[in-house]
């Protein structure tokens, strides 16, 4: 099977649009991650945003972040980079792995450590902006070629 035929069928074409368009809800998702996780730590507070609601937030929108990032690694895999210049595509290759090994980082300190709680706001973080380093390193470039 072509994947890249398939998907460029499924996108209309678009696979390279498709795939900003995705990582920036990736990275929007990302960030209400942060925010939800600071209401329910209580760093900070949101008026009327009860702590248990901010926590039911974080995990379903965490859930949506994944789904959605891990079919945007299968697009990147599978499809055109757009302009592609050495040091960007190595750069996304490399904070792109980062991404997922935070976030394998943060389900274990979560499920198989929970005494070490305390360090899931520093892996959280650090997945965030693994995201960020992503987005900057596709969405950004993207845009600045347009």
């Amino acid at each position: 099977m072509d994947l890249v035929g398939f998907l460029n069928d499924l996108t209309g074409g678009e696979l390279l649009l498709w795939k900003v368009v995705l990582s920036t809800v990736v990275f929007a998702l990302a960030g209400l991650q942060v925010a939800m996780a600071a209401r329910f730590w209580g760093v900070t507070g949101f008026p009327g945003l009860n702590p248990d609601v901010a926590a039911s937030v974080h995990r379903w929108s965490g859930r949506a972040t994944i789904v959605l990032a891990m079919l945007v690694a299968l697009a990147c895999l599978a499809g055109p980079a757009g302009a592609t210049s050495p040091t960007r595509v190595v750069l996304h290759t490399v904070f792109g792995s980062l991404v997922f090994a935070a976030l394998v980082a943060k389900f274990l300190v979560l499920k198989v450590v929970p005494s070490a709680a305390r360090l899931l706001p520093a892996a959280g973080i650090g997945l965030f902006l693994s995201f960020a380093a992503v987005w900057a390193t596709s969405v950004a470039d993207y845009v600045s070629v347009r």
